[in-house]
């Protein structure tokens, strides 16, 4: 190992300049005098010394009371009291300091070699003498002895004629280099003199320490401080380089403190947090077995009525009701609608009147003030998101319009739609952020697909209430107009469509970027994009209003978080942090991090849009200047986590010594905390993390606290199971008692961290090593915080389990009582049940019949096909060389053959229709493959009669079976073979029968994808990991899932309730993703059961964004994506995780149209099943009364001409995209080429 000593060797200078702080430590003669030649000075064993055999080159022991080796006897070493340190001064008063000491040896020496942490010091009750100590990092052990002044010169002497400022030079280098170790509680000690070829190596004998705790204190912790301050007193004389190692210590510190504390954690939480999961997994069962009982009984007291959802937006015309008169002129920015009590039915029939907008699009005024009152109505009202917050919005939103109505040219169409967005941004909000609607998986997560849930969801009930007629407020404007305002509303609420979607701080700087660049606000897209940043300021209006209405609201969204952090306990789930901020939904943490949680809204959020709006318009700049307030007010209440992290990363570790006790303060593990400890002698260890905003309270700043501990302010008052350090006078902070053990062990790593990275020798070695830590959180995360948290949730998620439990006993008594009074019985059961329970409001196909009771477990599949195919990729040559076990979930269905039989099996399956489709499968890596025939020979056919009845699986089920074992997943992450069968049959199953869109387009679509990763080269050029390539190939499978047989366009068009569902974004992928999550939440057809937490989470997210992408709409927005990164990264699209999901997308969007790039054979014949379905739609749209799309005319349609034109601006430019990325794939260019010339030379078909 490469090692040098924690306080490195200077120069003599250096060291007579801190002589008085060597002294100061015992460490020398405090008598000696500034220039005394400490070289002169007699000791009692200062006489030449006798040559040895060998020139004194040869080993030296201290051993049976003497130094083995020769020279003169030296009474016995002693191994102290059992803890290491010696209650006799055994150093006699009459000696004084031992001749170059003062000069050469600095007083204290620490290193770390091979594994152990050594120590030299003078003894602590004496001016002279040496203890070595050394700690085993590996087998944790300390041994140590205390060397007399005698002792150290005779070892002296045996070394031959070595002068004393050389034998300390020696011992010196020693530590310095690291040249020490422990063998058989023996400390070895390599003793090297000038360019001498041989080492003299010095045993010196040590003894295990019985009291482990007060030896680890007295040798090491006690020590230490002493050996830091000095350190920090010489470091002017050693000039900037010392400062520049103490800055880079400090970096360290922070980095370490996070690693260090959560392996701390994963040791103390490794048997707990299972045991809770288990713990809290049979709570919610528990719950949810309850739930189902007074379920039943409800349905069966109310005669099973209609689902809820089914009139869920049907409102009768609400009776009329009086809104409160509100005079426009009066609303200032400063509107205070709490005091007021207004809603937002108060302030949006005022703006309506205003702004002369009902008279202006000649609108039924009771029609507006149904629409208002519903809307009141349908919000749920939580805390903070409620109809009254609308209505502060409203008004926001009003005096925004007042002075951007020029600057922005807005329309009446736009201040209608300003109006309406601010007026339903909280519809339907139920107190939760999206955050944990996707922990949660609730209804909106698998809806939404966990892309801006809250805000889609908005959209959607606004828009669904105008179907009732008696609250359409749109009815009377004219068609343009119409599509003006959902178009804008939408935009403003939703952003754009999902996947363009950029964050919070790339949308603001974009924003930015056109007000300094003076845009042309009258460009409909670029005012959209102002006007979604006005609708945000509106929104977040009360973090730049006066700090007594911002008082107001603040408290009633704490109020609201908080609850639902209360939620998130009760479904076990972790805290959610408020948009990124470190403030969360732990309410234990408030005194911690509510203070800087508002400062990061405002720097984050409220304040770039506060400056960028009052950039269009310079008298809006008051708002900014609120702004600006209500961050110093937050600032003031321990806020400023700018400030908090500047000081603690100045800060490193800075120890103090109290009365037998040592105390270390350095940064938390948690951002923007000071964690303190300190180790007793006696009395145990203590610990505890204080954050900026808890220092407040007392009037305090982090700053402060390490200033008290470098200027030594720092008294410690012992109480029971705690201990008050008094920092100066005003200053008092509590630590809880804690394991000695952990504390202790805690410092002991501090010290060896820090002794090592002295140990580095170059600056490039010590940013090394912070890299390395860095690393490690990235990979791992903050785990001490997470694991807390984590502990804490699961906990609380047992107890409000339990508590609800024991809350539902007396209602489900009451239940079965009225059930039974009414001549029923509680124990029925059901003849209807919902077994998916779906929730979704979706009348497209439903993935099972009506009356199933239970899902079917599987298709009557052809388990010895299964077997065969199984069989064939479980490895190289097929087959498996041991016996499979049964319990392994993957071989839970059927066990594969052993590879002595596989062979001789395959060599002539008995069954033709077997035979037939094995050989199909086995071209699964053949560019033409062909998936026709293997539908024909999996169900009889691909007509829709075949595809709607597919009683023992199809193409899709077959190739995915044989694709997850070939791939590996199965076995590699453990996937149960009885789901993934039930998974297939019920997903093949949702394919509607469809000429082109069916579960055989899936099948083709997850060949060409599997081909691309594979043969085509991807999967190794993005270095994509496995559970990538099964996300891909998943939703490749699942890509078209319930697709309706219409585009996106007819959607939108019709206006039909899918495209009101989905705010007209991505409508039919949308479905696709919702449908099959909403179908995996019943654990039968759950096939990423396996994966947990984050990769769940990730693998969700990454299956979601690859079938979105399928969206034909952004195809060009994609393709031109992919050319800027292939330029950007040069072809490197590995090292981002969003390119390589760039590329993974681009691969099933090659996949989904290849069609055209296949042989000619299975290009035509995708060709005929494609032009009946385009047919179909145009049969839709024509009993609609719609125009015909494009080529969708069955009487008029030229097929030559779409075809062309479909491979010229779509297929080309990405398969020559693909081509340029993947060179294997270039050859389907050019069958592009050739099935295009077919049609040129056919032009009239």
């Amino acid at each position: 190992a490469t090692v040098s000593v924690l306080y490195c060797a200077t120069r003599d200078a250096c060291f007579l300049d801190i002589n008085k702080h060597i002294n100061a430590m015992g460490c020398g003669n405090s008598t000696s005098q500034k220039n005394s030649r400490p070289d002169t000075v007699t000791t009692p064993g200062d006489k030449k010394p006798e040559k040895h055999p060998g020139d004194g080159k040869q080993p030296l022991n201290i051993k049976d009371g003497g130094i083995e080796g020769g020279g003169t006897k030296s009474p016995a070493v002693s191994g102290g009291n059992g803890s290491g340190v010696s209650s006799v001064n055994q150093c006699a008063e009459e000696y004084t300091v031992l001749p170059g000491r003062e000069r050469v040896w600095p007083g204290m020496k620490m290193c770390v070699a091979s594994d152990k942490l050594f120590i030299a010091y003078s003894h602590i009750t004496s001016k002279n003498g040496l203890t070595f100590a050394c700690y085993n990092m590996k087998n944790p052990q300390t041994y140590s002895v205390q060397l007399t002044d005698e002792q150290i010169t005779s070892l002296k002497d045996t070394l031959g004629e070595v002068e004393w400022p050389s034998f300390w030079k020696m011992l010196n280098n020693a530590f310095t280099k690291g040249y020490l170790s422990l063998k058989d509680s023996v400390v070895e000690i390599k003793m090297r003199q000038g360019k001498e070829p041989k080492d003299l190596l010095c045993k010196i004998p040590v003894e295990k320490v019985s009291n482990e705790s007060e030896a680890i204190y007295t040798h090491f912790l006690r020590s230490f401080p002493k050996l830091k301050s000095l350190r920090l007193e010489v470091k002017d004389s050693r000039g900037s380089k010392e400062n520049d190692f103490l800055k880079k210590e400090a970096e360290m510190s922070i980095v370490e403190s996070i690693v260090e504390a959560g392996e701390d954690a994963e040791k103390k939480y490794k048997d707990v947090i299972p045991e809770l999961k288990e713990k809290a997994t049979k709570a919610k069962r528990a719950v949810g077995k309850q739930e189902g009982k007074m379920a039943k009984m409800k349905q069966v007291l109310n005669h099973f009525p209609t689902h809820p959802l089914d009139t869920m937006y049907d409102t009768v015309p609400p009776c009329k009701r009086e809104v409160k008169e509100i005079n426009c002129e009066e609303i200032t920015w400063d509107y205070d609608v709490l005091e007021k009590g207004l809603v937002a039915a108060d302030v949006a029939m005022a703006l309506f009147k205003h702004y002369d907008l009902i008279e202006h699009f000649d609108m039924d005024e009771n029609v507006v003030l149904n629409y208002w009152t519903s809307i009141d109505n349908l919000s749920k009202n939580p805390e903070f998101h409620n109809t009254q917050q609308s209505a502060q919005g409203l008004c926001a939103m009003h005096y925004l319009i007042k002075h951007l109505k020029g600057p922005l040219s807005m329309s009446p169409e736009d201040i209608f739609s300003c109006i309406l967005a601010a007026g339903i941004y909280n519809v339907g909000h139920e107190g939760v952020d999206d955050a944990f609607i996707k922990k949660a998986q609730s209804m909106l997560s698998m809806l939404y697909s966990d892309l801006y849930a809250n805000c889609q969801n908005n959209s959607t009930v606004a828009f669904e209430l105008m179907n009732n007629s008696h609250c359409n407020i749109l009815a009377t404007l004219p068609s343009d107009s119409v599509r003006d305002i959902i178009d804008t509303v939408r935009e403003v609420i939703v952003i754009r469509a999902n996947v363009q979607m950029g964050t919070r701080e790339t949308r603001l700087a974009d924003f930015k970027n056109m007000v300094n660049n003076n845009t042309e606000w009258t460009n409909k897209d670029n005012q959209r994009v102002a006007l979604t940043h006005v609708l945000q300021l509106a929104h977040w209006s009360a973090w730049a209003q006066s700090p007594e209405i911002h008082e107001k609201w603040v408290k009633l969204l704490a109020d609201e978080f908080y609850k639902q952090g209360e939620k998130e306990i009760a479904l076990g789930i972790t805290s959610t942090p408020f948009h990124g901020t470190k403030w969360s939904t732990d309410s234990s943490k408030h005194d911690y991090d509510f203070a800087s949680g508002q400062v990061a809204i405002i720097d984050n959020v409220t304040l770039p849009l506060a400056t960028s709006i009052a950039a269009l318009c310079k008298d809006l700049q008051h708002i900014a200047d609120n702004v600006k307030m209500n961050r110093k007010t937050w600032e003031e209440h321990g806020g400023d986590s700018t400030r908090a992290g500047h000081a603690l990363a100045l800060m490193g570790r800075v120890y103090k010594e109290l009365d037998d006790a040592v105390a270390c303060a350095r940064p938390g593990p948690d951002d923007g905390t000071v964690w303190i400890t300190v180790a007793s002698q006696k009395r145990g260890g203590y610990s505890q993390r204080f954050g900026d905003a808890t220092l407040a309270k007392r009037e305090a700043k982090i700053e402060d606290v390490i200033k008290r501990f470098e200027t030594g302010d720092v008294k410690v008052v012992w109480g029971e199971g705690e201990c008050t350090l008094s920092l100066g006078a005003n200053l008092d902070l509590t630590l809880p008692l804690e394991s000695v053990t952990d504390v202790q062990g805690f410092m002991l790593r501090e010290i060896i961290s820090g002794t090592e990275l002295r140990q580095l020798e170059k600056p490039k070695e010590i940013d090394k090593k912070i890299v390395e830590l860095r690393t490690k959180v990235e990979a791992k995360g903050n785990k001490c915080v997470a694991l807390e948290r984590e502990k804490k949730t699961l906990e609380g998620c047992i107890e409000a389990c339990n508590a609800k439990v024991k809350a539902g006993e007396g209602d489900l008594e009451k239940l079965e009582e009225d059930v039974r009074s009414k001549g029923g019985d509680p124990n029925q059961k059901l003849e209807i049940e919902d077994a998916l329970a779906i929730k979704v409001r979706n009348p497209l196909k439903s993935p099972l019949p009506p009356g199933v009771a239970k899902p079917p477990q599987c298709k009557d599949v052809d388990n010895e096909l299964l077997k065969i195919l199984k069989s064939r990729y479980m490895s190289p040559d097929g087959g498996v060389t041991e016996d499979p076990l049964p319990t392994e979930k993957y071989n839970n269905v059927i066990l594969p053959y052993f590879s002595s039989e596989f062979y001789s099996v395959t060599q002539s399956i008995d069954n033709h229709k077997r035979q037939l489709i094995y050989d199909l499968v086995t071209k699964l890596d053949d560019w033409d493959f062909n998936v026709f025939e293997l539908q024909t020979a999996m169900s009889g056919g691909i007509s829709g009669e075949y595809l709607r009845e597919q009683p023992h699986g199809g193409s899709l089920f077959i190739t995915m079976y044989a694709l997850c074992f070939k791939w590996g997943f199965m076995q590699q992450f453990n996937i149960n073979e009885q789901t993934l069968i039930n998974w297939l049959s019920i997903v093949e199953a949702g394919y509607h029968p469809n000429p082109y869109h069916n579960s055989m387009h899936a099948a083709d679509v997850l060949h060409v994808t599997h081909y691309i990763l594979g043969k085509g080269g991807c999967k190794s050029l993005v270095r994509a990991t496995d559970q990538e390539v099964f996300a891909a190939l998943f939703a490749a499978a699942i890509h078209d899932y319930n697709h309706p047989g219409i585009n996106n366009a007819f959607h939108v068009r019709s206006q039909n309730y899918l495209a009101v569902l989905f705010n007209d974004r991505s409508v039919n992928e949308n479905i696709h993703a919702s449908s099959v999550f909403e179908l995996m939440r019943m654990d039968e057809f759950n096939i990423l059961k396996a994966f947990e937490g984050e990769n769940y989470s990730q693998m969700r997210d990454d299956i979601v964004e690859f079938v979105l992408g399928t969206d034909m709409g952004l195809h060009s927005m994609f393709v031109a994506r992919f050319k800027k990164r292939i330029d950007e990264t040069e072809m490197r699209m590995y090292k981002q995780k969003s390119d390589r999901n760039l590329a993974l997308t681009m691969t099933i969007k090659m996949a989904d149209i290849s069609n055209c790039g296949r042989p000619k054979k299975l290009y035509h014949g995708w060709c005929n099943v494609i032009v009946d379905e385009f047919f179909q739609q145009g049969d839709r749209e024509r009993l609609h009364g719609m125009p015909v799309s494009p080529f969708m005319d069955r009487y008029t349609a030229v097929m030559s001409k779409a075809q062309i034109g479909f491979m010229n601006y779509i297929v080309m430019p990405l398969f020559e995209c693909m081509g340029e990325f993947l060179e294997h794939m270039q050859m389907a260019t050019s069958i592009v080429d050739e099935n295009k010339g077919f049609w040129q030379e056919n032009e009239f078909w």
